[in-house]
């Protein structure tokens, strides 16, 4: 059974001829004719009469018109999706984004992607590292934003975004907030508050036990809402990325000895051809990221490759 052969048969029902049913179908009457007879051998039985007054459904047409009918709507109905598809018309794009980085810079990235492409519906999920890889590997989201300093599996498909600095959070009123910038040795002692999703967490440890620099963690959390909200409280000081610090009034201060930062990069699967959508956010954000020149506070950027393109990642 063929789709054309329900179409042809619809076209006469709605017709009651087999001569206009051809002419809507822009087929010669006799293609349309052998392509019922067919249908009907198919079925095994005959779907309409030729009358005096017009095509006349036997009792088998009657009983299978009510479902060709929903296969031709479902037909139609798959190629507006194709064809929205196609035009990036009411398209999903499923965008996994690691829980320990900042909504700030990538939601200003989201929006001029927006700007360029309205018709691509973004839905965006936080999790872990883990996670989101075992979210890309099963495509259950289409494309993931993470830090690189985790591991990568060589079936991904890697491209950097920016670097991102670790800053120290302070309490408001706090006797560092003078300071221009911050080295490991003026924290010694402090209240601290401990980011338990921080994928950094070993890099902090092992620069304090190189430096013989003993932090108290006065709180520990994942959440890193609650984390800022502490901080506000004067609980304590947080190391935290620059761009995760949502609070207009929170004192940041550069951390210069060790300075840490992380690269965040645009990650997808390389078994899987990339769709249109997919293709036009890799491209726009890594356009947008050329075009952001020096990073705030610090250096330039490392040279990005050119649009459209990543490499795969080389460990595991």
């Amino acid at each position: 059974m063929e789709i054309y052969q329900v179409r042809y048969f619809l076209a006469v029902t709605e017709t009651r001829s087999f001569t206009r049913a051809a002419e809507r179908c822009a087929v010669s009457q006799p293609a349309l004719t052998a392509a019922i007879k067919k249908l009907e051998e198919e079925l095994g039985g005959a779907l309409l009469l030729r009358e005096r007054g017009g095509a006349k459904l036997t009792a088998l047409g009657q009983h299978v018109l009510p479902r060709f009918q929903r296969l031709q709507d479902e037909t139609q109905a798959v190629q507006v999706i194709a064809d929205n598809h196609r035009r990036l018309k009411q398209v999903p794009l499923r965008v996994g984004v690691l829980c320990t980085i900042g909504p700030a810079r990538l939601a200003r990235a989201l929006a001029a992607f927006r700007g360029e492409a309205p018709g691509v519906e973004l839905e965006i999920s936080v999790a872990a590292q883990a996670e989101i890889l075992r979210r890309l590997e099963e495509a259950e989201v289409d494309v993931i934003v993470t830090n690189l300093g985790g591991a990568i599996p060589d079936w991904c498909v890697v491209a950097p975004l920016y670097d991102e600095r670790y800053v120290v959070v302070l309490p408001p009123g706090h006797r560092l907030e003078a300071s221009e910038a911050l080295r490991l040795e003026d924290l010694r002692g402090e209240p601290y508050l401990d980011r338990l999703a921080c994928e950094m967490r070993e890099s902090v440890t092992a620069a304090c036990a190189a430096r013989d620099v003993e932090l108290y963690a006065a709180y520990r959390t994942e959440r890193e809402d609650w984390v800022q909200s502490l901080v506000h409280a004067g609980l304590g000081f947080a190391f935290m990325p620059e761009h995760s610090v949502l609070l207009s009034e929170a004192c940041r201060r550069p951390l210069v000895d060790p300075a840490l930062q992380r690269t965040i990069a645009l990650v997808r699967s390389g078994d899987r051809t990339p769709t249109s959508a997919l293709q036009r956010f890799w491209d726009a954000l890594l356009a947008r990221a050329a075009r952001g020149g020096p990073r705030e506070g610090g250096g330039a950027q490392q040279p990005r490759r050119p649009l459209g393109s990543g490499v795969r990642a080389s460990r595991r």
